[in-house]
């Protein structure tokens, strides 16, 4: 499987464009970029990974960004067989790329347009980069430890995971560091990654001659991507202008449209599914497991076209995450139908509650409404009463719940209306944006997690309240800090739905486990995939103490993270969780 690494830090519809055309025709790849602007929101929209030791670079200046991808996808230990170097005005032009390197590298460690050794400045005269070295060499050559560098064009290198590891492995990274910043090498990335790869060990190739025949400085026409393809052994071209109105650039991307049309008038794809329109409604927009589920599924469906929105009766802490997602926030009764007027929605769901169903007949609604619950207590019993009564008025045509669990609750709780359809719809997670990644993002934002370096963490996130179970929480935290007491405690909770925080700052106090635990209030979802890698990397594990659930999003989350899990033995977090084999 192939990782492709790109250095980009403008026109966001530019990188877009080149990540679709790098995903057609590298099937099952991955791609992240590297952010080497000032603007901190850029690439935001691409939908990849984003390297979080991206910083501000300058264009003669990016010898740094390669190799903190590397030390990056170490870390965090992303599986993959071949690292390549993109630069953001590479496309590939037909499929095969990773066969064609599966051939080539057969007894090789990394490979880059012509990528040789240099043992002297007569090797290659003309080389700007090289000869920039050779002057510097006084400094370098203690650093490389060897008699020789070895170059290679910095776009389309690429490195088996193997010599990764060997070439960040005891790497002197203060001693770099010092490099970057005194280096006036040109291009030093068409140097550094190469060098590393050889001095420890690995053996070197260049491509075959045909490939850099359509790599260069000018940009590239129709006409000459058309003799490239020509030839069964290109699949990339450099460069393609960095703009949507290059003809070369429309004329790619014009390509894999009209191909994509070709097979879905011959039947090969599915017709576009007509979906229908939908509105959401919840209690308000916290931060919690039931609103991170609505946020994913409407994200999705957002990104499929469908008019998919989103209605509160009160804001929170969770608003910022439907921020590219259309969603109301009012608490005014004919609001709710005047919203469904205006938009003309096929479907309403109801999540746990069914407060202010009335407008539906003030309106005369004629669409189809479902009831969407996440656990029990006594207000979703209610709920499920009136409907089981016909209080509904016959208004709720199906049932929607996230577990077996759930859904055996609905039944026992519906007795007079079987003829009601239950569905289960399981809480998903993205796994492109969950996964053990840097702790950075979460200790920046909290310093006093910098203390706790290398001291075993327990993780736990929900409400403070009587079912999330907080007080027994604290009682197996001061359990367990009599077995090891370097033990400490991150709870991540938003505060504004939380009833029991000032209890619990009180029993945390009474407890004089004020320096023992810390409380991370509202946590940005962004920043969550870091707060559970902390508590991986600490060798620590996450623990959920409910008595009830319905299908909690946190243990997926930290389950993707590789947290180790600890949870009550209830319904719906023991469909997640096998005991003694996923926790």
């Amino acid at each position: 499987m192939i990782c492709f690494a790109i250095l980009a830090h403008e026109n966001e519809e530019v990188l877009v464009n080149q990540i679709k055309n790098i995903k057609y025709y590298n099937p099952g790849c991955k791609v992240i970029l590297y952010n080497g602007g000032l603007d901190t929101k850029f690439g935001l929209k691409s939908n990849i990974p984003i390297c979080p030791k991206s910083r501000p670079l300058k264009k003669e200046k990016l010898g740094r960004f390669f190799l903190d991808i590397m030390t990056w996808l170490e870390e965090i230990q992303i599986d993959y067989d071949y690292l390549v170097n993109l630069d953001s005005d590479v496309m590939f032009i037909k499929k095969g790329y990773e066969k064609y390197l599966n051939k080539h590298m057969q007894g090789y460690d990394c490979m880059g347009i012509n990528m040789g050794i240099q043992h002297s400045p007569l090797d290659a005269p003309h080389w700007v980069p090289g000869m920039n070295m050779w002057s510097e060499w006084a400094i370098w050559q203690p650093f490389f430890g060897t008699d020789y560098f070895c170059g290679s064009l910095n776009s389309m290198q690429v490195y088996r995971k193997e010599i990764v590891k060997k070439m960040i492995t005891n790497l002197d990274i203060d001693k770099l560091e010092t490099l970057f910043q005194v280096t006036d090498v040109y291009a030093l990335e068409e140097i550094l990654y190469a060098t590393l790869a050889v001095r420890c060990g690995g053996k070197h190739r260049p491509y075959p001659s045909e490939c850099a025949e359509f790599v260069g400085w000018t940009p590239l026409s129709i006409s000459e991507i058309e003799i490239a393809l020509e030839n069964e052994n290109v699949f990339f071209v450099h460069p393609i202008e960095r703009t949507m109105d290059n003809p070369a650039r429309k004329w790619l991307t014009n390509k894999i449209k009209l191909f994509s049309r070709f097979l879905e008038f011959i039947g090969y794809r599915k017709k576009k599914i007509d979906y229908p329109s939908s509105l959401t409604i919840s209690w308000a927009c916290y931060q919690g497991g039931v609103e991170t589920a609505l946020y994913n599924r409407l994200r999705i469906l957002t990104s499929l076209d469908v008019n998919a929105h989103a209605y509160f009766y009160h804001g929170g802490s969770g608003a910022s995450l439907y921020k590219d997602i259309p969603y109301h926030i009012s608490s005014i009764e004919k609001d709710l139908g005047a919203y469904i007027q205006k938009y003309q929605f096929n479907i309403v769901t109801f999540i746990n509650t069914l407060y202010n169903i009335e407008e539906l007949e003030r309106i005369d609604y004629q669409g189809k409404v479902i009831f969407e619950f996440h656990g029990y207590n006594s207000s979703i019993s209610q709920e499920l009463y009136k409907i089981n009564s016909g209080q509904d008025k016959g208004y709720v045509k199906a049932i929607v719940v996230p577990s077996s669990y759930v859904a055996e609750i609905a039944k026992a709780n519906l007795t007079n209306r079987k003829d009601l359809p239950i569905f289960v719809a399981r809480n998903p997670i993205d796994t492109s944006v969950f996964y053990k990644q840097s702790t950075n993002a979460i200790v920046n934002m909290y310093p006093k997690l910098k203390t706790w370096k290398g001291i075993p963490i327990i993780g736990w996130v929900g409400r403070l309240d009587s079912n999330k179970n907080w007080e027994k929480l604290l009682s197996i935290f001061t359990a367990i800090k009599t077995k090891n007491s370097l033990v400490k405690l991150a709870i991540v909770s938003d505060i504004t739905s939380s009833p029991d925080v000032h209890l619990f700052n009180e029993k945390v106090l009474q407890s004089n486990l004020s320096d023992e635990i810390i409380l991370l209030p509202n946590v940005p979802f962004e920043k969550m995939p870091s707060y559970y890698s902390l508590i991986t990397q600490s060798r620590g594990v996450f623990l959920s103490t409910s008595l009830s659930e319905g299908y909690p999003l946190n243990l997926l989350e930290a389950q993707a993270c590789e947290c180790p899990i600890v949870c009550t033995d209830i319904g719906g977090s023991n469909e997640i969780v096998t005991d003694k084999l996923t926790g």
